[in-house]
Order: structure tokens, then sequence, then C-alpha cells
């Protein structure tokens, strides 16, 4: 136990930067072993910008609609259904 206490002592003195690198390790290898957090920072990120996203997505699609490309209709309520379902399964977790 007097090595390990010693050696974390030892990355303590080494600057201000090895206390933190070994938190940022600590971190990535915890992120490794519960991918499970990996899914649930995505999942955020996906809510998070969701509604801008499908938002451009729908405001193109009309652009393009409007241009004459007309298979981009779809495009539009379909980026709001996927917001939609985004929003709920969000709502439901």
């Amino acid at each position: 136990m007097n090595n390990i206490t010693s050696l974390v002592e030892g990355i303590k003195g080494a600057g201000a930067d090895g206390w933190d690198s070994l938190k940022t390790i600590a971190k990535f290898l915890n992120y490794l072993m519960h991918p499970s957090l990996i899914v649930s920072a995505l999942w955020n990120y996906t809510q998070a910008y969701a509604f801008w996203i499908c938002l451009l997505l729908a405001m193109l699609a009309a652009i393009f609609y409007g241009l004459g490309f007309k298979k981009c209709a779809k495009w539009i309520p379909g980026s709001i259904a996927i917001f939609t379902l985004i929003k709920t399964i969000g709502g439901a977790f």
C-alpha cells in the first residue's frame, strides 16, 4: 500500500498536469469499460442538437422542392417525424 501512496504522491508532484492527466486517463478507461456511458453521451448529444439538424434539413428540403426537385417533398415530414421520435424516446428515458 505504501508503494501506491508514494506513486500517487510522485504523480501529484510531477507538475500541475500530472494529476489532471491521470484523471483524464481514468475517465477514458471508465468509458472504455462501461460502453453504456458512451451510448448515453451520444444520445444526450443527439437530443441536444436534434432540433437544429431537423430544422435545417426541412428548410433545405423546402428550398429544393421550390427549385423543382419534387422528391425532396418527403424529407420535410420525415424530418419532423424523426425529431418527434427522438424527443419521444428521450422523454421516456
